[in-house]
């Protein structure tokens, strides 16, 4: 299976979106990006980690990391694969043992900041769900992110916009993406 290196580009805050931040993850040749919604916290904590703040030294993720430093990180790497039930999704990879562990993929990102941990994705990914990128555009109003990826408050306002624009083709996408929702949380 092919997989493409990526690294982090942007981690920011949407305006009016109740808390819910972007992070924004880009292949090596920075032609595409993979935009992960996360919360305040988490991008604060991103952001502390990059940045080597005290205030970091203290999370869960750099706790546990310093309790395992005896492993190497090079035997790890982070993937970022998808399904159409499932959306994106991060597993932490043993390359020795090939041991797979599940790990939010906000958390991910936080973890190879962290520790320092290879990212990667797949072809999927790169082909399908991630976007257009230019790094000399890098802000929440240039970025795209699949409509799969954005929660539930926001699909409403984004409804709201689409219907009060006359944009009827993106309202239906939005409508069938909430009834996919639903329909899920009926059956779960």
């Amino acid at each position: 299976m092919m997989l493409y290196k990526l690294k982090l580009a942007a981690c920011f805050g949407i305006p009016e979106a109740f808390g819910t931040c972007i992070i924004s993850l880009v292949d090596e040749a920075e032609k595409r990006a993979l935009s992960i919604m996360t919360t305040e916290y988490v991008a604060e904590q991103l952001k502390a980690c990059n940045s080597k703040t005290s205030d970091f030294k203290n999370d869960v993720i750099s706790v546990l990391w310093t309790l395992f430093d005896r492993l190497n990180v090079d035997d790890f790497y982070l993937e970022f694969d998808a399904t159409p039930e499932r959306g994106v999704y991060a597993t932490l990879v043993n390359k020795i043992t090939n041991e797979r562990m599940s790990i939010k993929t906000d958390q991910a990102v936080l973890l190879s900041v962290a520790a320092d941990i290879e990212m990667y994705t797949t072809e999927l990914v790169i082909k399908e769900i991630s976007t257009p990128f230019n790094k000399n555009d890098m802000s929440s109003t240039s970025c795209a992110v699949p409509i799969s990826a954005l929660p539930d408050q926001m699909l409403e306002k984004a409804l709201d916009c689409a219907i009060n624009e006359e944009d009827y083709e993106t309202a239906s996408a939005i409508r069938d993406e909430i009834e996919r929702r639903k329909g899920k949380k009926v059956n779960n």
